[in-house]
């Protein structure tokens, strides 16, 4: 449901020394120049008031990272609403991680997540008690708004959407809507690298390794991926309507959109597991997790 540029992140620097103002810059792989910020609204109440700088995973002329067309059309100066910023510390009016969200007049939403260790707070935020939560009214509103000028922007009719806090959401069945909602890039080159090729581990039955997790974030669909052949193809775990083994595609997790739109995101914090210590009722035959 937005650009999640996360993984071409080099670093950058968010302001909000200037009561409802957020302004800095940020560096990605394959953008020449450093996009720049001049938003509306404040940072959660942990950092607000402070300045932010925080270091991606990327690092100019990577090998292994390419960009490829995801930037295209990407503002080099946005300009909008500032949405979930916070750094995950006390107190935690949001989540437990570094989460950089904005609602851009360019390019509308984009979300950035980080690990604790890549961000840094400079100068003193104001204390939390002088400061009011951010209004989780005043953020629904602003996703709503975001989703609802997709329907606009569409010409879609009010029965081709759903409702979501007054404003229309557009369905997961427009081709044109899941071109602009984009998704995550679900295999980096990093997890190409981990993910064992197909047939690899036959035989080892709930042994196998899952080296990647991927999610509907608006239904229960969850896929477990212990192979892959490189191009498209995967094998693992399917939890939907029941849990089994089985093939899927990667042009497939791309395309699907869930009830609410929402484009298959990958976990950014999987660590590997066995498949028998995720579904441990499909390899109770043998009490070894064996075939």
């Amino acid at each position: 449901m937005a650009w999640r540029p996360t993984q071409y992140l080099i670093e950058g620097t968010l302001d909000n020394s200037v009561p409802n103002k957020v302004t800095g810059w940020m560096q990605f792989v394959g953008v020449k120049a450093k996009v720049t910020f001049d938003l509306e609204g404040n940072f959660h109440r942990d950092i607000r008031g402070a300045k932010i700088h925080f270091k991606g995973d990327a690092y100019e002329d990577q090998p292994d990272v390419d960009s490829g067309n995801y930037f295209e059309g990407f503002a080099l100066h946005q300009t909008g609403e500032a949405g979930d910023i916070t750094g995950g510390l006390p107190p935690r009016d949001y989540v437990s991680y570094p989460y950089i969200e904005w609602y851009s007049e360019q390019n509308g939403r984009v979300v950035i997540e980080l690990k604790p260790v890549q961000i840094e707070v400079i100068g003193t935020p104001i204390p939390a008690i002088e400061s009011d939560p951010i209004s989780r009214e005043q953020q629904s509103q602003n996703m709503a708004v975001f989703l609802g000028g997709l329907a606009a922007e569409l010409n879609l009719p009010k029965e081709r959407a759903i409702c979501v806090g007054g404003d229309t959401v557009v369905k997961a069945d427009e081709r044109a809507v899941n071109n602009k909602i984009r998704g995550m890039k679900l295999v980096t080159q990093e997890i190409r690298k981990k993910l064992p090729p197909l047939y690899s581990q036959d035989g080892k039955g709930g042994k196998a390794v899952v080296y990647a997790k991927f999610f509907t974030p608006d239904s229960g669909f969850t896929f477990w991926v212990t192979e892959f052949d490189g191009k498209d193809t995967f094998f693992g775990l399917v939890d939907g309507h029941c849990k089994e083994l089985g093939y899927f595609s990667l042009s497939e997790l791309e395309s699907v959109r869930g009830p609410m739109g929402l484009p298959i995101e990958r976990d950014l914090y999987w660590q590997p597991k066995t498949l028998e210590e995720i579904a441990p009722e499909l390899f109770k035959s043998t009490g070894k997790g064996g075939d």
